[in-house]
């Protein structure tokens, strides 16, 4: 092996520890929930965006009833809540077979289905 595949070897088992985590219950859901968006962000099959969408939804409502076990303000919970209602709508949009010829239906449309290119790239591999 020579030095440059023993250095990339290394860096490559190194850089798989630097994304291992302890996360408590409701650490992991908040996680999760942003590893979804990323991947709803940045994903490249648009038959994916609408399940995707839906379990955000589902996972702000979850953490916004405290289902993870963590304790959340008056305001925090009612912000998970609304971000959830708007993940869900979202959903609900991507979902539909045709869309409405509603111009700003078509808007948003057009914007979620062609996914963008990002400067920061999500990481290869997720626990």
């Amino acid at each position: 092996m020579s030095v440059d595949e023993n250095a990339a070897s290394t860096q490559s088992v190194s850089g798989s520890r630097d994304e291992e985590y302890l996360l408590t219950e409701g650490e992991a859901q908040l996680a999760t929930v942003l590893a979804l968006m990323t991947g709803f962000s940045q994903g490249c099959c648009a038959v994916h965006r609408a399940p995707m969408a839906q379990r955000v939804a589902e996972q702000l409502v979850r953490l916004a009833d405290g289902l993870d076990g963590g304790e959340r303000s008056g305001d925090m919970r009612h912000f998970l809540q609304r971000l959830g209602q708007r993940w869900a709508h979202v959903a609900q949009l991507l979902a539909r077979p045709e869309p409405e010829p509603v111009a700003s239906a078509s808007r948003f449309d057009e914007e979620f289905s062609n996914p963008q290119p990002h400067w920061h790239h999500s990481p290869e591999t997720l626990q």
